[in-house]
């Protein structure tokens, strides 16, 4: 932050800013001039400030110029437009940042917002009612429990079984896991009987505690906050509205009204979909709140350029009259639903009761505001540009001095800021000059108060642009997929795939444990000890298929394992010979980073990710070796692995060498191209494209350059594969999506890579689980966070209507976008396009599917590219196509036929620039769904909320990697055992033929028989998913360390541990530490202790004899031909004793 110095206007700007009452007008200021300005009074008044914008760009830019000026934290409103739609479900993201913004304002932080106009004037619930349902929270308080999940609820949190996204509770015994969607973390509240113990937050990930705090405020989960009385009064005031304006209409109107109003009055009568509420929040609240209302005791306002502000509004109101005035027609809404609208004249509000402050451009005579307290001329200019001259920058920077002016030079990277420093160093003015770091949109000079501030955007040619990074750990693929419910599929690795049917509780001698119920064909039933879960898991294969369930008795299921078993072998050999092949060839060591590297990556516009950044180290450190290259670069696309690519190619021909970029189709290539052409611009390396977009002669042209050694970058199609192609000195070659070549192409690749550095690049993400076996035998790079923070895609779930899908079309078209309209079937995909030329005639509408001609496909990608269409309707082949960013708008018919993996990989589609998208996911009106169906248009509508949702989008992408990265045969194998065995086996593979230590236990199931109770009871976990997960990570106890970190997970998550669950740790370690031993079964027999061995070779005669000596009398070793050994123990605590025993045996 900068101290503004106090001379000119600014001295008169301070004074006002301490009043608390009164317009004041501030002219002669825009652009970036404003952040001074609004930092100046933000920084004088120490009050809450609400600065509202024109448009949601200049609230961003703004509040990013402004944190450079101030120290109060700066919240920015999220982008919202009015739509009266009906929709089922709709994205939480929005919401969020408002409540986050409001509740900062309601509780009184000294902060700032910055809005646009759109956002600011939407009706809200009354502040009083707002504060009135939040509460805090001390250590120390009592808490009745009912009470409060009565009220939290009323506050819109929802309940659920484990807090994974904003506003989500959870009860457990005497622990509240609550979201505060204002909070950066989950929190945990511990009671002592009914007094607040300890109160920590947590990870949502791990779900384990961070830091302890001693108080949590918690603010409402929704903008509507509800209470029995006022919900029933406005239900029956949309009755009464909605049932008098129906008598005026005819039958299908009047249906189609009715119909809306029992959409809404279910809302209010379930307390569901409260964001579809917010259209007709007048019903609820006599008088609503606006942003401003939210502002504590003598907080400020400032409107920016209020005359845009203005032009905006009305605009706004002239689109919504039309969209209302043809949803009225349509039956759809009644003439009161209007009053949620709120225009420019409900803006007006801002300038009562409060100090507000308009900035304009020039003096000018101001609407709607009667008078002024005061007017501040002030004389700003905006700086000079400099386009790299520092020649020019050096005079310009003396006369300043000269004229004794206060120079500020904000730099957008650390590296600039100490060029900088050295350069003002060398003009002589490192007293003068103050270098910063931080990213200004634009620098400005202020001749009276002599300040002048630059920034490299106006001293330099690019400039890097910070991104405000997420806490990484948000897009992590999952460990472990262990959430197994009723009816799932299941493997057990020595019986085969079963039906899991429940946690039953079964009484033996007198002993009660937990078991697993697993059907199999026929009646056969399995039940499995929880201790021994480690050995079962969830089938995850192909998204809805149904994998054959195994009998449990006959050799099938043996021989599908074995037969996978020898597959994954046989996979891991090959990989391991080509890489050990690999490192005998002798291949070309490039020289380390140059100046020019140096340079080419500092023109790179944005801020890399440490993802980027990690796979740019370990790539370049590939090539500097004088052993050839190959490795793997994964991430979604978007996700930033063109210019890792880039920047290795830069790498090849800075040392003289030729790179050619492989890609699957024509588009890619001229995409490629051009993003090669405008990275490469400043360097003097020659680039071109080889595709059918070139004639034959240029194409011969290309290929004699390319012999010669004339061009530097060639990318192109399988054309780059044929004979003719010949490079003169080949060092890198980067291929994009192999698995999209054929067989033959894939020869010719072989051919060409020879003893030449290779990158591949893939899209599809690949599970960690797989990436951590495979990294003894194959490079790769994980590319796992998105490059910046993207826009989040309003998600709505809605039943499909031509209204909607018109207006849709209409709003995105009218902003100058593009729209997909998925249709995932060949058959009438025409007819849609047809009917949506009908419903929205200005409309260029084109249709594409996988079964057309290929050259004709990229034609019409071709066009719409160059926006020559700007309506796609397409199946599903979009969902691995190319970057538009454009393309701010998708639709999704028939969106229950879809799975999750597809709809999430659709909508990553949109939201690819700096504007609001948007995506509808659709069903038809009143069609009769499948089970199936249901069961996925509820996660659909979860999905919306990013939470479990996502994880399974995640996992069925994940597996799909698999068959790319691993070819179709594995992926048929892994289909028949389920993903996690297979991993296990590959992970076996591995080890065994690198040396490691397998154990070669197959088929052999460890029994602990001791007599305890051993299980978690229902009133310590009472949700069966979650104890089920409790339930796999005891099982999966391998050691001291990770007993020790169950306990204090149980202890975290769930409290004091009964004695039962501490005896189930104990049983899950003593078959851990039996497994290293050779032993299959521990039992009591009499008052012994009886361990059978499967395998003594594991202890050496020294180790018995130890054992022996130390035992005495009290232990009997049997070696014949079922080896075991007796104990007996000297002290009833048959679990401490047989571990004692085991970890002497171990050790």
């Amino acid at each position: 932050m900068i101290e503004i110095n106090d001379s000119g206007r600014f001295r008169r700007i301070r004074q006002l800013a301490r009043e608390s009452y009164g317009v004041s007008c501030i002219s002669g200021i825009s652009e970036s001039r404003s952040a001074v300005i609004a930092g100046i009074i933000a920084g004088e008044g120490r009050r809450q400030l609400l600065i509202v914008t024109s448009s949601h760009a200049r609230a961003k830019k703004l509040a990013q110029d402004l944190s450079l000026f101030v120290d109060q934290k700066v919240y920015i409103l999220p982008e919202e437009a009015p739509v009266p739609i009906a929709f089922e479900a709709k994205s939480q993201d929005v919401l969020v940042e408002r409540l986050t913004a409001m509740s900062a304002l309601a509780s009184g932080e000294d902060c700032i917002v910055v809005a646009s106009a759109q956002s600011a004037v939407k009706k809200l619930a009354p502040p009083e009612l707002f504060l009135q349902n939040t509460f805090v929270l001390n250590r120390g308080d009592e808490v009745d429990l009912e009470q409060l999940k009565r009220r939290l609820t009323n506050m819109g949190y929802e309940r659920v079984s484990s807090v994974e996204a904003r506003g989500q509770y959870v009860i457990r015994g005497g622990i509240l896991d609550i979201f505060p969607p204002n909070q950066p973390h989950p929190c945990r509240v511990e009671l002592f009987d009914v007094e607040v113990d300890s109160i920590r937050s947590f990870d949502p990930l791990t779900q384990r505690s961070i830091d302890e705090a001693e108080s949590v405020r918690v603010f409402p989960a929704q903008l509507i906050v509800q209470s029995d009385y006022l919900f029933e009064q406005a239900a029956t005031r949309v009755r009464e509205a909605y049932q008098a304006f129906s008598r005026k209409l005819p039958g299908e109107k009047r249906e189609r009204l009715l119909d809306r109003q029992g959409h809404i009055v279910e809302s209010l009568e379930t307390f569901t979909n409260l964001q579809l509420l917010e259209n007709h929040i007048h019903y609820l609240y006599e008088e609503t709140g606006f942003l401003w209302d939210y502002l504590q005791d003598g907080g400020q306002a400032i409107v920016d350029d209020p005359d845009r502000v203005a032009e905006v509004l009305e605009l706004a109101e002239k689109e919504y009259q039309e969209d209302f005035k043809e949803l009225l027609e349509r039956g759809e809404i009644v003439p009161d639903d209007y009053k949620s609208f709120s225009g420019l004249s409900e803006f007006m509000g801002i300038y009562q009761g409060r100090a507000a402050y308009v900035f304009t451009p020039f003096q000018k005579q101001l609407r709607g505001i009667d008078s002024l307290k005061a007017v501040v001329p002030v004389v700003s200019k905006q700086a000079t540009v400099f386009n790299g001259r520092m020649d020019f920058l050096e005079t310009e920077l003396l006369r300043y001095g000269k004229l004794k002016y206060e120079i500020h030079i904000f730099c957008s990277t650390e590296d600039r800021a100490e060029n900088m420093k050295n350069f003002a160093l060398r003009c002589g003015l490192e007293n003068q000059v103050k270098v910063h770091e931080g990213l200004l949109s634009g620098g400005m000079e202020f001749p009276e108060e002599k300040l002048v501030i630059l920034c490299d955007k106006d001293i330099f040619v690019t400039v890097k642009q910070k991104k405000a990074r997420k806490e990484a750990g948000e897009h992590r693929g999952i460990k472990a997929f262990s959430d197994i419910r009723k009816g799932d599929y299941v493997v057990h690795e020595n019986h085969g795939i079963g039906k899991f049917l429940g946690i039953t509780q079964l009484d033996i001698q007198d002993v009660k444990k937990d078991y697993l119920k697993i059907k199999y064909a026929g009646e056969d039933l399995l039940y499995v000890p929880v201790e021994q879960m480690d050995i079962v898991q969830k089938y995850v294969g192909a998204e809805d298929a149904t994998p054959k369930i195994n009998k449990l008795a006959g050799g099938e299921w043996k021989k599908t394992k074995l037969r996978a078993k020898q597959a994954v072998q046989e996979l891991a050999k090959d990989l391991l010979a080509l890489s050990a092949a690999r490192q005998m060839e002798e291949g070309y060591a490039f020289s380390g980073d140059n100046l020019w590297q140096r340079e080419f990556e500092d023109l790179f516009p944005y801020e890399e990710t440490p993802d980027q950044l990690r796979s740019i180290r370990e790539i370049k450190k590939d090539m500097e070796k004088p052993v050839p290259m190959d490795r793997l670069l994964c991430g979604d696309v978007g996700y930033g692995k063109t210019e890792v690519a880039a920047r290795a190619v830069f790498k090849c021909v800075a040392d003289g060498k030729q790179a050619a970029f492989l890609v699957p189709t024509t588009l890619l290539a001229n995409q490629h191209y051009y993003t090669f052409k405008e990275r490469f611009e400043a360097f003097p390396f020659k680039i071109d494209v080889l595709s059918r977009f070139r004639t034959e002669a240029q194409q011969s042209e290309i290929l004699r350059k390319v012999k010669k050694g004339e061009i530097d970058v060639l990318i192109g199609t399988h054309r780059l594969l044929s004979k003719d192609v010949a490079f003169k000195d080949l060092g890198l070659l980067v291929i994009d999506e192999e698995q999209r070549f054929g067989v033959q192409h894939k020869e010719a690749i072989k051919l060409l890579r020879k003893n030449v550095d290779v990158l591949t690049l893939s899209a599809t993400p690949i599970p960690r689980t797989l990436h951590m076996s495979l990294i003894g035998i194959r490079d790769m790079s994980l590319i796992e966070e998105p490059p910046e923070e993207r826009y989040p895609v309003q998600t709505y779930v809605m039943e499909q209507e031509d209204g909607v899908l018109k207006e849709a079309i209409e709003r995105e078209l009218d902003r100058g976008g593009q729209v997909y309209v998925v249709f995932n079937r060949v058959r009438g995909i025409q007819k849609i396009a047809a009917h949506i030329r009908d419903l929205v005639p200005q409309a260029l509408v084109a249709a594409a599917h996988g079964q057309m001609d290929e050259k004709q496909l990229e034609n019409i990608m071709l066009q719409f590219v160059n926006n020559e269409f700007n309506v796609l309707v397409a199946t599903t082949i979009i969902e691995s196509g190319i970057d538009i960013p454009n393309v701010n708008t998708i639709i999704i018919l028939d969106a229950d036929r879809l799975g999750l993996a597809q709809l999430y990989q659709l909508r990553g589609r949109v939201g690819r620039s700096n504007r609001m998208a948007y995506a509808y996911l659709m069903y038809q009106r009143n069609k009769v769904l499948s089970e199936q169906a249901e069961k996925r248009l509820r996660s659909i509508r979860e999905f919306t909320e990013f939470g479990a949702g996502f994880h399974i989008a995640m996992r069925d992408l994940e597996i799909r990697g698999t068959g790319n990265l691993l070819g179709t045969e594995q992926h048929g194998h892994m289909l028949t055992i389920g993903y996690e065995l297979y991993c296990k086996l590959v992970e076996d593979a591995v080890k065994e033929l690198s040396g490691g230590q397998v154990q070669a236990k197959d088929d052999v199931e460890i029994s602990i028989e001791l007599p305890v109770e051993a299980h978690i009871p229902g009133d310590y976990i009472s949700d069966e998913l979650v104890k089920l997960q409790m339930y796999k990570k005891i099982a999966s106890i391998r050691d001291e360390g990770d007993r020790s970190e169950v306990i204090d997970e149980l202890l975290d998550r769930f409290g004091e541990i009964p004695k039962e669950t501490l005896n189930l740790i104990e049983i899950a370690h003593i078959k851990a530490l039996a497994e290293k031993s050779g032993i299959s079964r521990v039992r009591r027999e009499q008052k012994k202790l009886i361990f059978e061995f499967y395998n003594m070779s594991e202890l050496g005669p020294q180790k018995i004899a130890d054992v022996v000596s130390e035992y005495g009398m009290n232990l009997l070793v049997h070696a014949g031909k079922q080896p075991y050994i007796k104990l007996n123990p000297q002290s009833k605590d048959w679990l401490g004793e047989a571990t004692r025993l085991l970890t002497k045996l171990v050790k």
